[in-house]
């Protein structure tokens, strides 16, 4: 997954970053993923057959060019970032603002123009938004994140403590 994509170029380099050359451009140091070494050929039939390259699209240029970017041949999917297309938008944190809304339905339309899945980030923690963007066709959702989960939940309870 790589962030802030916004051109077709970077998507191009996100490509070559995780293959190996002729087809990238990725170094060749020892690792654990290819047991240091001991099963390189193995690895480099693995990371061909399964290798995935997600463009994370979280601005507006990366909005305008989502078609282009959804082209490149190594992109798999794409995945959007509500919080940072909100502030490329001038609209800080509105994730549900009509604009981003818009936005995110560009890409939804390119991604499957190109036949490309796409995810995207369920900020708050609210099963209807998470329900609704599945139903929508995310083919995978981050939903929300640990330190929102535990804040939205302890103000719950204390204001049901509170009896309001």
């Amino acid at each position: 997954i790589v962030p802030s994509v916004s051109t077709p170029e970077e998507a191009e380099l996100a490509v070559k970053a995780v293959y190996y050359p002729p087809r990238g451009r990725r170094g060749m140091g020892l690792a654990r993923a290819h047991m240091y070494g001991a099963d390189f050929n193995g690895y480099l039939k693995r990371l061909q057959k399964e290798a995935v390259v997600v463009a994370m699209i979280e601005n507006v240029q990366g909005v305008k060019n989502a078609e282009r970017i959804l082209g490149v041949d190594g992109i798999d999917a794409y995945f959007l970032g509500p919080y940072d297309l909100s502030a490329s938008l001038g609209l800080n944190g509105k994730t549900s603002h009509p604009k981003v809304e818009k936005a995110i339905a560009e890409v939804r339309a390119a991604g499957k123009r190109a036949n490309k899945p796409g995810g995207i980030h369920v900020v708050e923690p609210d099963p209807a938004a998470l329900k609704r963007r599945i139903k929508e066709g995310f083919r995978f959702v981050a939903y929300s994140l640990e330190t929102r989960i535990y804040d939205v939940n302890a103000r719950a309870a204390l204001r049901a403590a509170r009896g309001s």
